[in-house]
């Protein structure tokens, strides 16, 4: 049923739409100097994928790349005569002319959809909230309170915790069949929680936290249904929005006594029995105020959808990076083998415990893996979407005030005219002479691959998720070795959900290395 509301509804929009788009041409076409806009795509192929074969906005990149060789690096799509238009940018220089010589007119976020209005608390985190003081406020508060080095230097004892739970996890079923993305999402979902929160939990506990942030971030996909007329769109997918709305219900049913039980720990000065860190994300946001609005505090609702952003953005990114470099190494075998050498070589095959963070420098094949893992398989294909404030001239195009510009993530990852053999897994290219070696993964200099973003809006984690994925592969490869299960291949087919997933979840199986057993 919600399948044919939703043909009949978008086929009457279109007819609408192009019957407007008459209409607009003959009545109000005037003569104009200003710079023209970037070449128009079609839009009936995409309105058929986006509306009638209900997919997201962010799995056009086949058609983007036809586009792109037909009209250019900069295009434009209007999907109706009265909305705006979206500008899709995959040339590195044109990015960086975008987020890094112009950020201040491009940091800004278009006006969300529905639920992802209602599910942000009216764009009040730090993703989408409009560029300006409550987004400074918001950003600078975890930038300094949580996520800088000395901040995330206090929370190394967190890591530690988390990686044994991984790899005792793994001991533990080294005799058989490893879903490794469970166990990677396993030991993130309990580092990001005992960071936001501040305490140790139970694994049920956990479990109650993780169900809603799945659940929300399963249906990133089919927001774009509310999109057009959204009070009629609410009415047509009431059960989907409703759902929406009871998933954040529930999660703010286990969010909220997890925030005041930290509260009156903190007042009171105890640990409530429990083993806790000194210092946690909900600290901050406890004390946190709002100038513009009379120096008030943040409300709950502002704080749930807070320390879900902290969680959802951190798990969902990090398990997907770690899962995609440890297929690749499962993959070619050799590279593992290389990778294993080199830990080996460098801390001697009798070294006893875990690879420590401090360790991690002294090993530049590791990082070159990394790196080559978020080039070729960043968990985000698009940057989320950029607004203009002003009318801006990038590339001798007009950007309207208020367009929607999308920056395709993996063309400029994989352009070969930055990369030799693009498509192909070499880290050795992030080594001494390799076209990788000074890469600036900030994009402040210039932009050769962008996993985190680039400018104002780039992702203030980056340094966190670059020390955890080091910290894990390294680990994992120097106590396991990791093949394929037999009869089995490496599948590299993707699938879009929240991130830019694998298809085939990889299976693999794993054998203790000598120190290990």
């Amino acid at each position: 049923m919600e399948f044919w509301a939703s043909v009949v509804f978008f086929v009457i929009i279109l007819c609408l739409s192009v019957l407007l788009r008459h209409v607009l041409r003959g009545e109000f076409k005037t003569r104009t100097t200003k710079p023209p806009l970037p070449p128009a795509a079609p839009v009936l192929p995409v309105f058929s994928h986006l509306f009638i074969h209900r997919r997201s906005i962010f799995e056009i990149a086949p058609l983007l790349r036809r586009f792109h060789s037909l009209y250019g690096p900069i295009i434009s799509l209007r999907l109706f005569p009265f909305s705006r238009p979206m500008i899709f940018i995959s040339d590195s220089s044109a990015a960086h002319a975008a987020l890094v010589h112009q950020g201040a007119s491009f940091a800004d976020r278009p006006r969300y959809d529905e639920p992802q209005f209602f599910l942000s608390a009216g764009q009040h985190d730090i993703n989408s909230s409009h560029y300006g003081s409550l987004w400074r406020l918001l950003r600078r508060n975890l930038s300094s309170e949580t996520l800088n080095p000395s901040k995330i230097r206090l929370f190394a004892p967190a890591r530690r915790w988390a990686l044994q739970i991984l790899l005792e996890d793994l001991r533990s079923r080294s005799d058989g069949v490893i879903f490794l993305k469970e166990s990677i999402g396993n030991m993130t979902l309990f580092l990001l929680v005992f960071m936001c929160f501040g305490v140790k939990l139970s694994l049920a506990e956990v479990r109650r936290i993780e169900s809603p942030v799945v659940f929300i971030l399963g249906l990133f996909t089919s927001f774009n249904v509310f999109a057009i007329l959204p009070t009629v769109t609410k009415v047509l997918f009431h059960k989907r929005w409703e759902a929406i709305v009871e998933a954040r219900k529930r999660q703010a049913e286990v969010f909220l006594p997890l925030i005041r039980a930290r509260k009156e720990q903190k007042e009171s000065g105890g640990g409530g029995g429990r083993e806790h860190l000194e210092y946690c994300y909900v600290d901050s946001l406890l004390e946190l105020r709002i100038p513009e609005e009379g120096g008030r505090k943040l409300t709950d609702n502002e704080m749930v959808c807070l320390c879900h952003e902290f969680i959802a953005a951190g798990m969902d990114t990090s398990t997907t990076a770690l899962e995609w470099t440890m297929a690749e190494l499962v993959k070619k075998q050799s590279l593992q083998t290389k990778l294993a050498k080199e830990i080996d070589l460098t801390f001697g095959s009798n070294k006893k415990g875990e690879i420590m963070e401090e360790d991690l420098q002294r090993i530049p094949y590791l990082k070159a893996v990394v790196m080559e893992g978020l080039r070729c398989h960043p968990p985000g294909h698009f940057l989320l979407p950029h607004s203009v404030t002003e009318d801006v001239l990038l590339n001798g195009y007009l950007i309207p005030k208020g367009a929607k510009v999308l920056f395709e993530v993996m063309e400029v990852n994989q352009n070969p005219k930055q990369w030799k053999e693009p498509m192909e897994f070499k880290p050795e290219r992030f080594l001494s002479g390799g076209e990788g070696e000074i890469v600036d993964i900030t994009g402040i200099r210039e932009i050769k691959m962008m996993p985190f973003g680039a400018g104002r809006r780039m992702c203030p984690g980056y340094g966190l998720a670059m020390l955890l994925m080091q910290l894990v592969v390294a680990n994992l490869v120097w106590k396991f070795e990791w093949k394929a299960v037999a009869g089995d291949e490496v599948d590299l087919s993707e699938k879009l959900e929240f991130t830019t997933v694998m298809k085939n979840p990889l299976r693999s199986q794993i054998f203790p290395r000598m120190h290990e057993e």
